[in-house]
This record gives structure tokens, C-alpha cells and sequence, in this order.
């Protein structure tokens, strides 16, 4: 779960990636991408108080993009003081804070990656570290990580409707 919008579509690649390379055999992990704040609020319900049956990855950034900053004289309700002058970026670190720490009190697994900044070197050293970590669960799971074969008939199905030779 990153705490970066820019950080999304690795999110769902890493889901991808670990759902076809480790669901084989009755076995495997079922992945599930969010969002940082977008997904906290309507996720974190279920993994507080559902099954305690996950473990988390939260992603953020060292020196993230500070955004807008919310001016003073818009927070007119008193119960709203803690966000005057706080930028949008700061209230997202925040955010992730509090998640991990609420996680880790209600005794769920979790690991923080903080990226020292979002750059192609950070972006392209977590690829490389979520390949090989799946390589590694794929051989204590006992399953080749590498090929699809339960995907094979929808495939060719597929192929078979599109050309007319299936109905």
C-alpha cells in the first residue's frame, strides 16, 4: 500500500506479479493493491476487525512532494485546527503513520519501505527487490514462478471465440 499516488501502478504490478507467479497448485498468497489514504479508511475496517489472516507492505516517500498547503483562514470549525497550515504531502505521511502504527497494535505483520526520494534508481531497485522476493516465496512454496498453466484454456478459448472456431 503506498502512500504515493505516483507509486500506484507499481502497487499493481507487484499484485500481478505475485498473484501468476505464486498461485499454482492449491497454493499461493492472494495480493490485494490500495492506495494510501484513498484505500485506508474503506480497507482498514476489514483488516483491523476482519480475519487476521494478512500482512502488510506501506510504501512512502522520505521527501515526498509537499502539494498545496490548506490555508488558515479556510478552517473555520475549532475541531479542525490540527490541519491549518499543514500540506496536503505532510497530512499523507501522517496518514501512513498512524495506519502502520494501528496495524502493529492490533498485532498484524507489517513492513515499511521508505524510498529516500522517487527517482529511477529507487523505482528500479524495488522492482528488482519484489522480483527476487517472489522467486524466493515461489521456492519455500514449492512453485515454479515462472508460466501460467491454470490461464492456458481461458487463453485459448479466447483465441478459439475471437477466430469463430469455438461457440
Amino acid at each position: 500500500m503506498p502512500y504515493a499516488g505516483s507509486l500506484e501502478r507499481l502497487s499493481m504490478w507487484h499484485r500481478q506479479l505475485w498473484a501468476e507467479s505464486l498461485g499454482k497448485d492449491g497454493k499461493g498468497l492472494t495480493p490485494v493493491a490500495a492506495l494510501g489514504p484513498v484505500d485506508q479508511h474503506s480497507q482498514l475496517q476489514l483488516w483491523l476487525d476482519g480475519p487476521a489472516d494478512k500482512s502488510f507492505t506501506v510504501m512512502t516517500i522520505a521527501e515526498p512532494e509537499p502539494g498545496p498547503t490548506i490555508p488558515p483562514e479556510l478552517v473555520t470549525d475549532p475541531s479542525l485546527a490540527y490541519l491549518s497550515g499543514q500540506s496536503l504531502g505532510a497530512i499523507v505521511q501522517i496518514q501512513a503513520r498512524a495506519t502502520i502504527e494501528t496495524l502493529v497494535a492490533a498485532g498484524h505483520p507489517v513492513r515499511m519501505i521508505r524510498l529516500p526520494r522517487l527517482d529511477e534508481k529507487a523505482v528500479g531497485g524495488l522492482l528488482m527487490h519484489f522480483m527476487l522476493e517472489t522467486v524466493i516465496a515461489a521456492h519455500l512454496l514449492g512453485v515454479d514462478p515462472f508460466g501460467q498453466p491454470a490461464v492456458e484454456t481461458s487463453k485459448r478459448l479466447t483465441r478459439d471465440y475471437l477466430a469463430g472456431v469455438a461457440s
